[in-house]
């Protein structure tokens, strides 16, 4: 049984998660403000550039009739204490004056990073530190990730048979899962930012890439196309969403006469390829803070090799195809003992299907 700190803060989650797919690169944050026992006011960061969770939840208690005094508030991440789009939280309940304010986790981004919580008690408000710390600190791994390691948090996600393979020999692979498991996929895809795919897999599968199964937005599309080869036909180049398709290619291809009318942006080269490394520093310079890797092989391989990735989706249905591609294949180690480890966090099964969740063991290294 959770104590009353630790359930007002799981609904703080609960209100935050509203957020997914909207505010990023900041935080899902949510605030709950709670009197007597009774929550008077509750509020979320609906989209970036608006109102954070605090200030919505102020004025949700105002417009309820209540003030501060004597309150408790609630959120899952530390006031933010500097002015961005918006002024800053901590002040703002600083002013306010609330008995207590009970912080899920300390925010990591530099600019606050404990100054909040500062404000607050050289204001002499109680500040309770650290509630459901763990889950609230995995709740934002998207943001945390792009504060901390300066790059998106990278997601592998993998449709394979049972047998682990991903494609036929003739590089056919629509479709190997359910319309089950794909739904569980668009939902992830409009809760990331951006899904990236390799020029084989655009130029074989033509996929949408977009969230059409699910409520919710459509991410952002890159598509690694180093030479501009791409056919303009493609879904991804035509759709209603095709303003949210960027190509990923070489400063020399793009300065060519080829022009696909979509957006372009410049990744330097080495030996003739991009490196995973370069790939992740412009897509977090275009303030992307998640992706799923949605293939192919090849690409699969360069994240898997790089160890530049933090989780794998396995979506596993129950057909033997025998020969065939696997997700993996470019990638290859001396010995056992160089084998690349995963850690499981979740398994759950869906129309015969097997999904696995596996987190990178040197994700937090």
């Amino acid at each position: 049984m959770r104590n009353p700190d630790e359930r007002f803060m799981a609904e703080c989650l609960k209100i935050a998660k509203k957020g997914a797919g909207y505010v990023s690169p900041n935080p899902l944050v949510g605030c709950l403000i709670v009197k007597d026992g009774k929550v008077i006011g509750k509020g979320f960061h609906r989209a970036f550039g608006e109102s954070h969770a605090e200030v919505n939840a102020v004025e949700d208690a105002k417009r309820n009739g209540f003030d501060l005094e004597g309150a408790t508030v609630y959120v899952n991440l530390e006031p933010c204490s500097h002015r961005g789009n918006t002024g800053p939280c901590a002040v703002l309940l600083k002013n306010e004056m609330p008995d207590k304010v009970v912080i899920g986790m300390q925010d990591p981004y530099e600019k606050v990073n404990g100054k909040g919580i500062k404000i607050l008690k050289q204001a002499g408000i109680k500040v309770v530190e650290g509630v459901l710390q763990k889950e609230c600190r995995e709740f934002n791994k998207f943001f945390v990730n792009f504060v901390t390691k300066k790059r998106p948090f990278v997601t592998l996600k993998i449709a394979q048979s049972i047998d682990g393979k991903i494609a036929l020999n003739n590089k056919d692979s629509k479709y190997i899962t359910s319309e089950s498991s794909r739904k569980i996929v668009h939902k992830m895809r409009s809760e990331f930012d951006a899904v990236l795919i390799g020029t084989n897999t655009a130029m074989l599968d033509n996929p949408k890439l977009d969230a059409r199964l699910t409520k919710g937005r459509t991410p952002f599309r890159f598509v690694i196309d180093r030479d501009l080869r791409l056919p303009e036909h493609l879904e991804i180049f035509n759709d209603e969403n095709a303003d949210r398709t960027i190509i990923i290619s070489s400063v020399k291809a793009i300065a060519g006469k080829r022009n696909i009318s979509v957006r372009k942006i410049p990744v330097k080269q080495t030996h003739g390829r991009f490196s995973i490394s370069d790939i992740l520093n412009s897509l977090y310079e275009e303030n992307i803070s998640s992706i799923i890797v949605e293939g192919g092989m090849n690409l699969f391989s360069q994240f898997l090799n790089t160890g530049l990735y933090d989780d794998v989706f396995f979506f596993i249905a129950p057909k033997i195809i025998g020969s065939g591609i696997s997700a993996f294949d470019d990638a290859s180690i001396k010995n056992l003992s160089s084998a690349h480890e995963l850690c499981l966090i979740d398994q759950k099964t869906i129309d015969n299907e097997l999904i696995l969740h596996y987190e990178n063991v040197h994700r937090h290294s």
